[in-house]
């Protein structure tokens, strides 16, 4: 089974005197014979060894593609929101954009710049994994490079401080628009006692007995017509202030 030819008999060596010779020349068959059993054993365990090396990097190259794929998926539809500039024409509502925005930075942004980190990691791990056995560099699929994941970030940084300049500017002005609108109430209420105590005044019948009297009601009617007049040009400019904040 083994191929060593039959040297010698169990008679030959069943003796006082058997020859050294045989016995030599029979047990160095059998040496060199398991010598090249065992090389060809571990020919095999190499071959099954960088085999299993290559099925490895081979899974972590199809890894690095998908994660990527799925990071550069998330940046593309987050630059798209974050470029949005439909905003709400309520204080509140742009207040609850903020929020969102902030939650944005503080819970969903982190997780991704894990991930690009961890991409970066896999990447550069994997292509010192291939020179360490003389293989070739792993390329990732077109577009998935890790400048371009970089580059995408950059991008994403960009559409970010827009968004936050932009939401900002806008609760700036509804802020002012609100105030302007506040002071507009008050100012409308106090016009608004002042011309129900001016009706009073207006619907008095008694002027009193005398010119004195007479010209002294006079006086009181055209001091009211004066501020009358005075009471709608104030709210002229009031209302031309308010056209050109809403602008």
């Amino acid at each position: 089974k083994l191929g060593i030819p039959k040297l010698l008999d169990v008679e030959d060596v069943n003796v006082e005197f058997p020859d050294e010779k045989s016995i030599m020349t029979y047990v160095a068959n059998y040496y060199h014979t398991f010598a090249k059993m065992k090389t060809g054993d571990v020919s095999s365990k190499r071959i099954v060894k960088m085999i299993s090396f290559l099925q490895e990097c081979e899974a972590s190259q199809h890894e690095y593609n998908r994660l990527a794929s799925s990071l550069l998926e998330w940046i593309h539809q987050t630059i798209d929101t974050l470029g949005s500039r439909e905003f709400p024409n309520m204080l509140t509502g742009v207040q609850s954009l903020l929020a969102d925005f902030a939650r944005y930075r503080t819970e969903e942004k982190p997780p991704k710049y894990t991930e690009k980190g961890n991409l970066e990691v896999l990447f550069y791990n994997l292509n010192a994994k291939l020179r360490s056995q003389s293989q070739p560099g792993f390329v990732p699929e077109d577009g998935k490079l890790i400048g371009d994941i970089a580059e995408s970030w950059t991008l994403l940084e960009q559409a970010e401080h827009a968004r936050e300049v932009a939401l900002r500017e806008e609760l700036m002005r509804l802020e002012r628009l609100e105030r302007m609108a506040e002071k507009f109430d008050k100012k409308a209420g106090m016009r608004a006692n002042w011309l129900i105590e001016n009706h009073k005044l207006v619907s008095q019948d008694n002027f009193g007995v005398g010119i004195a009297a007479v010209e002294a009601a006079k006086k009181k009617h055209e001091a009211i017509q004066n501020g009358h007049k005075s009471v709608r040009e104030q709210s002229k400019d009031g209302s031309g202030h308010g056209e050109h904040a809403g602008e």
